[in-house]
């Protein structure tokens, strides 16, 4: 399987247009809590309506004409939720529960408030390296490391 910079090498530029879209998405800031609260609000609609339309329309009433904020929202929680379902962090993360859910403790969502988003396309991510160091960083500021 290809790594992560094997597949960014293989891709093509990013445009400006891309760029402007990151920064913008980036200005928007949450906290913990912030997201915290909107994936409580997202896991409570009904799970054959927890699409992207789905949580749009979720995050549209919460947001109301502000379409960055919430595309922001969605995207960082969709990022966060990427690099749980990887696997890729052992430290926030606690094991499934027996609906298929995990226990995510809060200094992941302090590390999606704060690592910068970035965006494939139109596929929202996390740099999986900078976000574990956050997340590890934001673990032993709380004493829990």
């Amino acid at each position: 399987m290809p790594s992560e910079s094997d597949l960014m090498s293989k891709k093509k530029p990013i445009t400006q247009t891309e760029l402007d879209m990151v920064a913008r998405l980036n200005s928007e800031r949450f906290s913990a809590d912030d997201l915290l609260e909107i994936s409580d609000a997202v896991h409570d609609i009904p799970e054959d309506r927890r699409d992207w339309e789905g949580r749009m329309f979720l995050l549209a009433k919460r947001f109301p004409r502000q379409h960055y904020r919430a595309m922001a929202a969605d995207y960082r929680l969709t990022a966060m939720s990427t690099l749980i379902a990887k696997n890729t962090l052992p430290l926030g993360v606690l094991p499934q529960a027996p609906d298929g859910s995990h226990m995510v403790g809060e200094s992941v969502f302090e590390a999606a408030a704060m690592e910068p988003l970035l965006l494939r396309g139109n596929e929202p991510f996390f740099e999986p390296e900078s976000f574990r160091r956050r997340v590890l960083e934001l673990t032993e500021t709380d004493g829990k490391a």
